[in-house]
């Protein structure tokens, strides 16, 4: 089984130039290396000790059963191992996986992803990370096979699924408490914020193509440029000037602040700490402090060489749409007022996956479910023209 016998048996309509490459390092070593990572006693061995994906262990070893049989998926496993752990982009455009009806085309992803778990786990231990934080950022994996199981009706790792692990397996998301947290990697774009001596925050649009609306131009019902305009910062000697964002809201009109007054504070040089929102536990203030504060804590801890400014989240849970369909109680805008919104561009679609999961979302809404007041608010405000605007915020 060569590189392009194994294209043509899977049906690949391409590949990432790099596969060949990685083909030719591993085209002496790859039939080893396969009957080991796809064994069941390396699979049961890795998964058993990081105590990942355990309620799956008989559907997984099943799947590398089946892929073994297939001398083509094996090559392929092993190749993507390669990839994945050289920091390959798996969302590349040019990488079109093979598809089948079986279990093996269901889960030959993962096991490109599991010989990278033990690395993980050294990795964290190495930085003294609790290992409660270590085992609950592994856990990844297991939401991976139910993201599946809501979206396509089964539990499977596609290819999707292997470009999100990709944050997991390059060490670089961990679980605290309710929240999942980016190392700060990431930088902001499209705000300049600024503080002065009473600590109050100014935040300046950067560079953004506001509609008339007030939306970013591009987003759902706004792509008509009309009357819009960018809003971006100059600066003379003394002042910075600039679109001020009030509650994620760009004024049209320029204004002048002292520099004497105002000293940077956030930019896009300034690296933040992304918050992403799983579906479970509990979402009151309590719990969510809870988990800021512990993070705060293992970052002066552990990851005293990875300095950040803020924390940032970019979520439909962050829209001011949501209080046109929530009530003022609601821990969703609780979670919200501690944040400093700004706008994004949006499709207006992000809420669909999690207000009704499993369904068509915006392609057909009068389909929708309305077993809950917030799955009939929001249906209610599309087929009267609103949106769900997805928005950014951040605090420090």
């Amino acid at each position: 089984m060569n590189f392009e016998q194994m294209k043509k048996e899977l049906g690949m309509e391409s590949c990432p130039g790099c596969f060949a490459e990685i083909y030719e390092e591993i085209k002496d070593e790859w039939k080893n290396r396969a009957s080991l990572i796809l064994s069941e006693a390396y699979i049961e061995g890795v998964l058993t000790e990081a105590k990942v994906l355990l309620p799956y262990m008989e559907t997984v070893l099943s799947a590398a059963a089946k892929v073994r049989e297939n001398d083509a998926l094996c090559l392929l496993v092993c190749v993507l191992e390669k990839w994945v752990k050289n920091g390959g982009n798996i969302n590349d455009p040019d990488y079109t996986p093979p598809k089948g009806p079986r279990l093996d085309y269901d889960f030959f992803h993962l096991f490109a992803a599991i010989p990278t778990i033990p690395d993980s786990v050294r990795y964290f231990r190495n930085r003294n990370v609790p290992e409660d934080i270590i085992a609950a950022s592994l856990q990844e994996y297991d939401y991976c096979f139910e993201m599946c199981r809501m979206n396509i009706g089964r539990i499977a790792f596609d290819k999707g699924r292997l470009v999100w692990i990709c944050h997991t397996i390059n060490n670089e998301l961990i679980r605290i408490g309710r929240f999942k947290y980016e190392l700060p990697t990431k930088r902001v774009s499209g705000v300049r914020v600024y503080k002065n001596s009473k600590g109050e925050i100014l935040t300046l649009a950067d560079g953004l193509h506001i509609h008339r609306t007030g939306r970013i131009v591009g987003s759902i019902y706004c792509e008509d440029e009309t009357e819009s305009f960018v809003a971006d910062i100059t600066e003379t000697e003394n002042e910075i000037i600039g679109h001020v964002i009030t509650d994620g809201n760009v004024a049209r009109e320029k204004t002048s602040f002292s520099k004497l007054e105002w000293e940077l504070c956030l930019s896009k040089d300034d690296a933040v700490i992304p918050v992403h929102i799983p579906r479970d536990g509990d979402f009151d203030v309590d719990t969510i402090e809870s988990s800021y504060a512990r993070l705060r804590e293992v970052m002066a801890n552990c990851f005293v060489d990875m300095p950040y400014k803020a924390i940032h989240c970019h979520t439909w849970m962050m829209s001011r749409d949501l209080r046109k369909v929530l009530k003022p109680t609601s821990n969703i805008l609780a979670f919200q007022k501690k944040y400093i919104h700004y706008p994004c561009k949006s499709a207006g679609t992000w809420v669909f996956g999690f207000v009704f999961p499993g369904e068509k979302g915006i392609s057909d809404i009068e389909s929708l479910s309305e077993g809950t007041s917030l799955q009939r608010n929001v249906k209610e405000l599309y087929k009267n023209g609103g949106a769900i605007y997805d928005d950014c915020g951040f605090f420090f």
